[in-house]
């Protein structure tokens, strides 16, 4: 009987001596996944720059746990990359299915509103006069403040775009701290005083707020003289900004010719010799948060000009310009009521269509023709990347302290926040963005999925997560970022491509990838995986 025992005890001693050496060599096994059904990569297996130093690269891939892989090309040049040189993956590949294209008859949030904007007023802003300081207090006006119910006559074009003037009649319907709304006489529809008041209201909380990270218009803040017109108060004209057509063109516009005397400018444009913007009536009615964010983006435009222009003599190329505006935006519509649910704040406004179209436009261009939604779409998404992931509001407001524009004028910001971050390492880094949301993104990797509070001189200003897989595109072709097939596209400047292959999909354990040099060096290649 005892030899019994001891011979059931030697046997299980083995067993369990066995089964601790099995659990050893798991444990230590280079070939057993680490990563736990679900988990995510570290930054480094997800996100590899693909570094070439002959005409193909391989890239290896380990630990793979049912994940995706993407190709990010990425323009660092100022000019569109031609097809046949932009480089392509050559490993076998069957084509991708997240490539419908976008169908301009499809509703989304903002297919139902007009463009802010005048094209003439972009391409003028970006390109103003000298400005002549013996005129301009020559021609100042005489300041008498108006008061409710005065008449005043403003010179607009005929049709939006026209190019033709005339005088027409507008009367003073509310008053604030920092605003005078007129309103054309002559609207097919009028606001209600109402209504205007609400604006001038709205405009009250706008104001200091977007001084605080800006600056001030010209003549503008505490010590300031009024400007042009020696009114310290902004004067917003609501009237029907129509085409030829009678529809309506623009939501509304800053055009920087009214800083400048009738003499600087011939016999052409006409000048209304204050600092003014234009907002048109049936937005103010029928949309009335949205004209809320014009004014948020048309003061910016206003404020660029006196900080760039007058007191730097610099221009602002429009995609820079018109970025900064939806920077503003972003963080400014929040705290006066227009949140990042709301259908008519920007990243429900913009980024569906940059998701859809993304390749279209540069992220340094701006497309005049049907498609400037497109370009819109792309200033918004590059500029709330950089307000999440680089200092928020004290990034912009760097960006506008600073005397220089454009590119430069980001790197320059960017390095004050980063040490040695510049414009082209943030478009590189943009790529991560297109690719990690969501509680697996790798630690480390740069995303719109991240919140960032910013306080300049007591004031919070949130730039709020948003997940952009979690986005619908459009309807009825799924969310996140178009995703193309893997064959070479022509690329645009200072832009980014996102491709995979249904091959790249829900991959597991070991992978490997061989891709073929760009003939362009512009073009830069990652590989990330999802």
């Amino acid at each position: 009987m005892q030899k019994s025992k001891l011979i059931i005890f030697i046997i299980l001693a083995v067993i369990g001596l066995v089964s601790c050496q099995n659990d050893s060599r798991q444990i230590d096994s280079p070939h057993i996944d680490p990563h736990p059904p679900g988990s995510s990569l570290t930054y480094d297996e997800s996100v590899k720059k693909v570094i070439f130093t002959e005409n193909t690269a391989t890239i290896n891939f380990e630990n793979l746990d049912r994940n995706s892989i993407y190709l990010v090309k990425v323009n660092q040049s100022s000019s569109v990359i031609d097809v046949s040189n932009t480089g392509r993956a050559i490993t076998p590949y069957q084509s991708f299915e997240n490539n419908k294209s976008f169908m301009p008859d499809e509703k989304l949030p903002y297919m139902d509103l007009p463009p802010i904007g005048h094209p003439a007023a972009r391409e003028f802003n970006a390109n103003p006069p000298p400005i002549d300081r013996e005129m301009l207090y020559k021609s100042r006006s005489s300041f008498v403040p108006p008061v409710v119910d005065d008449k005043r006559s403003f010179w607009v074009e005929v049709f939006f775009h026209s190019d033709t003037w005339e005088q027409r009649q507008a009367t003073l319907m509310a008053t604030g701290t920092h605003s005078n709304i007129w309103v054309m006489d002559d609207n097919q529809v009028q606001v209600s005083d109402e209504r205007a008041r609400e604006l001038a209201e709205k405009f009250d909380l706008i104001y200091p707020l977007a001084t605080n990270i800006l600056g001030y218009e010209y003549g503008g803040g505490p010590d300031g003289d009024g400007g042009r017109d020696g009114d310290p108060k902004i004067q917003i004209l609501v009237y029907d900004i129509l085409d030829d057509s009678g529809e309506v063109a623009a939501g509304g516009y800053f055009w920087s010719k009214d800083f400048y005397a009738q003499e600087q400018l011939g016999s052409g444009t006409r000048t209304n010799l204050a600092e003014i913007f234009y907002i048109n009536t049936s937005t103010v009615n029928n949309s009335p948060d949205y004209a809320y964010c014009a004014l948020i983006h048309e003061l910016q435009h206003m404020i660029n000009f006196n900080m760039k222009n007058v007191k730097n003599g610099r221009g602002s190329e429009t995609w820079y310009n018109e970025m900064l505006s939806m920077m503003t935006e972003d963080l400014i519509a929040p705290l006066i009521g227009v949140d990042q649910t709301n259908r008519h704040h920007p990243i429900l406004n913009r980024i569906p269509r940059f998701l859809a179209r993304y390749n279209n436009v540069g992220f340094t261009e701006w497309d005049t023709s049907d498609n400037i939604l497109d370009s819109y779409a792309t200033g918004f998404t590059f500029g709330a990347y950089l307000l999440r992931n680089f200092g928020g509001a004290n990034l912009l407001q760097k960006i506008i302290e600073n005397d220089i524009t454009g590119t430069q004028s980001v790197t320059e910001a960017l390095n004050e926040i980063s040490s040695g971050m510049d414009f082209e390492q943030a478009l590189s880094r943009f790529a991560e963005a297109m690719i990690f949301s969501g509680s697996t993104r790798p630690e480390g990797s740069l995303t719109f999925d991240r919140t960032d509070v910013s306080t300049i001189n007591g004031v919070n200003y949130t730039a709020h997560e948003f997940n952009i897989w979690n986005t619908n595109r459009n309807p009825g072709s799924g969310r996140g970022p178009l995703i193309f097939d893997l064959s070479q596209r022509e690329m645009r400047p200072h832009s980014v491509l996102v491709q995979s292959s249904n091959t790249w999909q829900n991959r597991s354990g070991t992978y490997s990838i061989t891709l073929e040099r760009p003939s362009n060096s512009a073009i830069e290649f990652y590989l990330m995986v999802r």
